[in-house]
């Protein structure tokens, strides 16, 4: 184990950030490696470990482009039914292509880089959650280093089990992700859904209560506090359809973040303001032009220092589903005639730092906390949260006394105060979606994916299954098309 430890502890090195500033680890370069004493026996060394896993999940362990927040908010947006990959530039080959074998085969891009990337971090996590309760230092910075890795490795398995299986009240008795929680790296069987998500509750659940007394940094919202924990338990418990629990604890983070004003959400999601929940800061040197969605949509609109002309809306989404909406950010395209580009994404500067990135955001939660009120049949609540949203907005507000047509209303305010920002990929799932996308609406195929499809979640890396005889392989979609219960 201890060659083990000192393998995984050379390769962060690269990552680690040798500075004890909290406000600056994620602007900061490395500068040498630390020795595996001071790493594990001490808070300070254990502390400089968390920010080296922050960096590592923020950046998708130097692969931005999958396997990042961004990375992987930006796949499933592209899996949704509003937003696009620029075929005339790509073809169909493209990894984020929507649905083609890029996205599901065993041995594409796509699904070794995220399961590799999250593993890597859970690792990390797990090499501190064995040291922390024996290092030297205050209990209350223990408690704050031991709570961040918990909701780290609990945001990692959320992902993984979300991408690598079907939604939880269909596939809680299936096979979901092996659950790692040592640093040993022994292989290990697939554990059920339900037993990941357990562990998913189980690891916020603590982090909660181990986060009660950790302020962040003064104007920072690098970092994973009580907020953050009670952000990613909404999103969890709103999966599970735990609709009480869903609701409560988006609730906590509603009523602690107000939302942004409009003129705010017009001026390009990249400086953090009273609504961001999550986000990173960004320095001069350590800016990942492929961490920024304003690269993604820009056909040169968006002051983007990478035009990468990758994504944009589908004509229906624009003239229909966002007619005479505020947040209908969007201009004729400048490249493409008869197409459309976003603006909702843009760059604050022409040099470094462009901008910062956003994570979490309250709206999010005003959403959950809606649909989970709605799903108990508390109409007023849901309304009057739904109905703040879209005042806040200058949206149309809904006004209805049915409790399936005020579902429809929020996961339809969802799509249009969400849109571009990932939430698509994972509400198909959850809500057990079809996915219909026509080239008269725009786009420029027909795709139809019937709901449960296993052309919706990815195939465990053939690498991983060859090296562990104990891992159960996904079913290939071209010869299992629907998932079987």
């Amino acid at each position: 184990m201890k060659n083990i430890k000192k393998m995984i502890l050379s390769v962060l090195a690269c990552v680690l950030l040798l500075t004890t500033s909290c406000e600056k680890f994620l602007t900061e370069e490395p500068t040498a490696n630390l020795p595996e004493d001071l790493v594990l026996n001490d808070v300070t060394g254990l502390n400089l470990l968390l920010q080296g896993t922050y960096r590592m999940m923020r950046d998708g362990n130097n692969n931005p482009p999958i396997s990042s927040p961004s990375g992987i908010r930006l796949l499933s947006t592209v899996s949704g039914f509003d937003m696009m990959v620029n075929q005339e530039q790509v073809g169909n080959n493209w990894y984020f292509y929507i649905y083609s074998n890029q996205r599901y085969d065993a041995t594409s891009a796509v699904t070794p880089v995220m399961w590799a990337s999250l593993y890597k971090v859970i690792n990390n996590a797990n090499i501190i959650l064995e040291n922390i309760d024996q290092a030297v230092g205050q209990e209350l910075e223990k408690n704050a280093i031991k709570g961040q890795a918990l909701a780290l490795r609990a945001r990692c398995y959320f992902n993984l089990v979300r991408m690598y299986q079907h939604t939880y009240v269909i596939a809680k008795d299936k096979p979901g992700v092996p659950l790692q929680l040592t640093s040993d790296l022994e292989p290990k069987a697939r554990a059920t859904v339900q037993e990941v998500y357990n562990q998913i509750v189980g690891d916020l659940t603590s982090a909660e209560n181990l986060l009660l007394n950790y302020s962040r940094p003064a104007n920072n919202k690098n970092y994973y506090n009580a907020d953050v924990v009670n952000f990613l338990l909404a999103q969890v418990y709103l999966t599970m359809e735990d609709w009480p629990k869903a609701q409560q604890y988006a609730n906590k983070v509603r009523t602690t973040y107000p939302l942004m004003a409009i003129g705010e959400y017009e001026s390009g999601f990249s400086t953090p303001n009273r609504e961001w929940v999550l986000g990173y800061e960004q320095g001069p040197q350590d800016y990942w032009w492929y961490d920024s969605p304003a690269c993604w949509f820009d056909f040169g609109q968006n002051n983007a220092p990478w035009q990468a002309e990758q994504i944009l809306p589908s004509n229906y989404f624009v003239e229909v589903i966002m007619k005479d909406d505020p947040r209908a950010l969007f201009i004729e395209n400048p490249l493409y005639p008869g197409k459309y580009a976003a603006t909702k994404f843009r760059e604050l500067r022409d040099e470094p730092p462009y901008g910062h990135l956003y994570d979490f955001r309250a709206a999010e939660m005003y959403l959950v906390e809606a649909e989970a009120a709605a799903r108990q049949n508390d109409l007023q609540t849901a309304l009057q949260v739904l109905n703040t949203l879209q005042q806040e907005r200058g949206a149309a507000v809904t006004s209805t006394s049915s409790q399936e047509a005020l579902i429809d209303a929020i996961l339809l305010e969802r799509r249009k105060e969400m849109w571009g920002e990932g939430l698509e990929w994972f509400d198909i799932l959850r809500l057990q979606l079809p996915v219909e996308r026509t080239t008269a609406q725009g786009h420029y195929q027909n795709v139809s994916v019937p709901k449960n499809s296993n052309k919706l979640i990815l195939m465990i890396p053939e690498k991983e299954v060859i090296n562990n005889r104990s891992l159960e392989q996904n079913p290939n979609p071209s010869q299992v098309p629907v998932f079987v219960p």
